[in-house]
C-alpha cells in the first residue's frame, strides 16, 4: 500500500469521466486535484486520510486535495453484468477561488472546499439532479462544464447528510512527502487487522520506543495507540453496516484487529460515543 502521487496533466481546468471496470483502481494516492466521485454501481472499501468505510451505489465522495485515497472494490464474480462504474471529476486547485470581496454569493462553494479538506460522504435518496448533472457534464463543452460546475457544488451543499471522512488531527499534521510517516503509516494500513507491536513500528521508523512516541505524537498529534484504535474502529463501523449477511458484533470485532471484546467496546464508545450496538441499530 505504498502512496503514490499521480500526475493528472488536466488539459482544462475539469475533467470529468465515466469509470467501467471490473473493479476501481486499486492505488493508494494522491494529487493536488480536488475530485469527486458518485458510485453509480459497485461497493467496496474507501480509504481517506485516516478513515476507513464502507462505499455503495448512490454514494457520492468529495476528496480535498493532497488526500491520500483508495477505493477498494469488492471482489465480484466473473460475469458481464458485474462491474464498478462511477463519475469522477477532478478540478484544479485554483479553479474556483473566491475572497472576502465575492460576498455570500458563492459562500456555499468556499465552505465546501474547507469542509472537502478532510474529505465528504453525502448520502442522499434524492441524487438523480446530481445524475443529470453529471451526466450532461461528461459530454458537455468547457464552459458549460463551468456553468454546471457551480450548479454541482450546490446540489452538494443542499444534501443534509453529509459524513465528514479523515480527522482534524490527520489534515493538520499530515505531510505527504513524509517519507518515514507514510512508511509507517503503510505499515499500519496494511497491517492493522493483526497483532502490531510497538517495538516492531519503532525498529522499522528507525527509532526507539520512546523517541518513535515523540515522533508520532508530533506528526499526528495521536499516540501511535489511539491512531491504531481508531483506525480499528473506523474499519469496525464498516463491518457492522455491511447487512448481507449482518455481522456480530464479536465478528467486528476480531475482523478489526482486537483480540478482547470488552476492550473493543470501550474504544468504540471511547471513540464514537455509543455502543457497538447502538452503532448498528442507528446505521442500518
Amino acid at each position: 500500500m505504498k502512496l503514490h502521487f499521480l500526475q493528472k496533466n488536466l488539459d482544462s481546468d475539469i475533467k470529468v469521466s465515466k469509470n467501467k471496470e471490473k473493479e476501481f483502481l486499486k492505488l493508494w494516492h494522491y494529487h493536488p486535484e480536488t475530485e469527486i466521485v458518485y458510485i453509480v454501481k459497485g461497493t467496496g472499501t474507501l480509504y481517506a486520510g485516516d478513515y476507513i468505510g464502507s462505499f455503495k451505489e448512490n454514494d457520492i465522495f468529495y476528496i480535498g486535495s493532497n488526500v491520500p485515497h483508495m477505493f477498494d472494490s469488492t471482489r465480484q464474480e466473473e460475469q458481464d453484468d458485474n462491474y464498478s462504474l462511477a463519475y469522477v471529476i477532478h478540478i484544479k486547485e485554483d479553479t474556483l477561488q473566491f475572497n472576502k470581496a465575492s460576498g455570500n454569493t458563492f459562500s456555499y462553494i468556499k465552505k465546501l472546499q474547507d469542509t472537502g479538506k478532510r474529505g465528504i460522504l453525502f448520502r442522499s435518496q434524492a441524487t438523480y439532479p446530481i445524475m443529470q448533472i453529471l451526466d450532461k457534464m461528461n459530454t458537455n463543452t468547457i464552459h458549460e462544464n463551468g456553468i454546471a460546475l457551480l450548479n454541482l457544488f450546490y446540489q452538494l451543499h443542499n444534501i443534509e447528510d453529509k459524513f465528514i471522512l479523515s480527522s482534524k488531527h490527520w489534515l493538520l499534521n499530515y505531510e505527504v512527502k513524509d517519507v518515514r510517516l507514510n512508511k509507517v503509516i503503510q505499515h499500519i494500513m496494511e497491517n492493522f487487522q493483526k497483532p502490531l507491536a510497538l517495538e516492531e513500528i519503532a525498529y522499522m521508523s528507525g527509532m526507539n520506543k520512546s523517541a518513535f512516541c515523540r515522533y508520532f505524537k508530533n506528526k499526528t498529534d495521536k499516540s501511535f495507540i489511539a491512531f491504531l484504535n481508531e483506525l480499528r474502529i473506523n474499519y469496525a463501523c464498516k463491518v457492522l453496516n455491511e447487512s448481507e449477511p449482518q455481522k456480530s458484533i464479536s465478528e467486528a470485532c476480531y475482523r478489526s484487529g482486537f483480540n478482547s471484546l470488552s476492550y473493543f467496546n470501550r474504544t468504540f464508545k471511547k471513540v464514537k460515543g455509543i455502543a457497538p450496538s447502538q452503532y448498528r441499530r442507528i446505521t442500518i
